[in-house]
């Protein structure tokens, strides 16, 4: 017989992000209640996000342009299209509607995911007669969002909504309103916080000398480092004339052709949420399931497993011994023992996780009740007394015999109940604490 080994080609980031989303899924069902309601939300809605975004695989890469009234949003769409289609002006009546175009056809599901209009998508079909520069294009989605800024709140509100979705934000601004304090402190600074993937475009330099669109460029690469920015570059353009395109489009097609922009953009919402579950962990802690075997032999030796252990060694060297009763365990004796338990599996964890562990585990009363109902249904062992002279010398091989033989199947019988009420929730807990906690880690 000959060995063969298969194949297994290497798992992709977007594989491994799916894993890790859904590991984080179920952690968060475990352990909800040990998380402050606010960032509960938080972390609930980017891993919606995530497994939403994730669904619609990584073929395509959305390219949001965001910015403020007058910025020139709507003619750099139309510079990049290389057509008309959003109609520039701040009275334009579709203000408050998203427009896309989508290169080389396809991500209908991403765009309804999107929630696009179908009067507001443009198809930019590639074919053999488009050149280099535009088919490096072939998989991107370009999005035209309405004005942050807008004194419209639906308008905030879509440009709020749409923002996260993105893989690539490309946020577009103007020399008069460059500094914006409201796109600094509620846009740029949380993209920043977030690792979301951004470019920055300052348009309308054909307005200044060469020497001030310099300058201005400098001053705002100042203002993003403030903003945390400090790897995003600025890059000068004019929609009307064209100046500086060519540089921008080269970067968009980077990013499309490299395929792994709507990857990282994933990571980054589970960065920002990992940031966001610090508090609800302790920093270095590690949780340690307590030894189950302890606690199985205090539970059963309570519930009188050792006594009968005794008994039967007893009879088994010719002694007498008292008939078994029924098998009785203190509901005090079984809260004490669970107590302890949890204490030892949540020691060095915040408060919150020791209440989701309690929880968890089977009540005192239940547990009780269930373990005696498993030593009445255990397979307790024959056990007869030393008989001849034969046996007599080794009675104390059978009676040892005897007593680890009903050991045996009295913690058996114990564990049994303990597995699925006590020790594997916590185990299950404590593999939700270390999913969240190694979110923390990302960066």
């Amino acid at each position: 017989m000959s060995i063969q080994f298969e194949h297994l080609a290497p798992r992709d980031e977007p594989t491994l992000l799916r894993e890790r989303v859904d590991r984080l899924r179920a952690s968060m069902e475990w352990a909800s209640d040990a998380i402050p309601a606010d960032v509960r939300v938080q972390v609930e809605e980017s891993i919606a996000r995530c497994e939403e975004r994730l669904a619609m695989g990584v073929d395509h890469t959305v390219v949001a342009l965001a910015g403020g009234t007058g910025s020139g949003k709507s003619s750099l769409f139309n510079a990049i299209v290389g057509r008309e289609f959003a109609v520039p002006g701040v009275a334009r009546p579709t203000t408050s509607e998203v427009s896309a175009a989508v290169w080389g056809g396809g991500g209908d599901t991403l765009l309804d995911w999107l929630e696009i209009r179908a009067d507001r998508r443009l198809s930019r079909e590639i074919d053999s007669l488009d050149d280099a520069d535009e088919a490096s294009l072939d998989g991107m989605v370009l999005l035209d969002l309405p004005d942050h800024d807008s004194i419209n709140a639906e308008n905030r509100a879509v440009v709020d909504r749409v923002v996260p979705q993105a893989d690539l934000l490309l946020w577009v601004v103007d020399p008069q309103k460059y500094a914006d304090h409201a796109l600094h402190q509620f846009y740029l600074r949380t993209a920043s916080e977030r690792s979301r993937p951004s470019l920055v475009v300052l348009n309308h330099v054909d307005r200044l000398s060469t020497e001030d669109a310099w300058a201005v460029a400098r001053d705002l690469q100042r203002l993003l480092a403030v903003d945390g920015m400090t790897q995003v570059p600025v890059m000068p353009v004019s929609a009307r004339t064209g100046h500086g395109m060519d540089i921008l489009r080269a970067e968009l097609a980077g990013a499309v052709s490299a395929r792994t922009v709507a990857a990282e953009a994933v990571r980054a919402e589970l960065v920002s949420a990992g940031r966001a579950l610090t508090g609800a962990l302790a920093k270095g802690a590690e949780p340690t399931l307590p030894s189950a075997d302890d606690l199985v032999a205090a539970l059963a030796r309570a519930a009188g497993v050792d006594a009968r252990a005794e008994a039967a060694a007893a009879w088994a060297r010719g002694a007498r011994a008292d008939e078994p009763g029924p098998w009785r365990i203190a509901v005090a004796t079984a809260e004490r023992e669970r107590l302890d338990w949890i204490d030892a599996a949540t020691a060095g964890l915040p408060p919150t996780w020791r209440k989701v562990v309690a929880e968890a585990v089977e009540s005192a009363p239940e547990l009780a009740r269930r373990i005696e109902e498993s030593l009445e249904d255990a397979p307790w062992p024959a056990v007869a007394p030393a008989q001849g002279w034969k046996a007599l010398l080794g009675r104390a091989r059978l009676a040892s015999s005897a007593r680890k033989r009903t050991l045996e199947v009295g913690r058996a019988a114990v564990a049994h109940e303990l597995r699925p009420s006590v020790i594997e929730p916590t185990e299950t807990i404590h593999q939700a604490y270390r999913a969240l906690d190694e979110l923390t880690e990302l960066d």
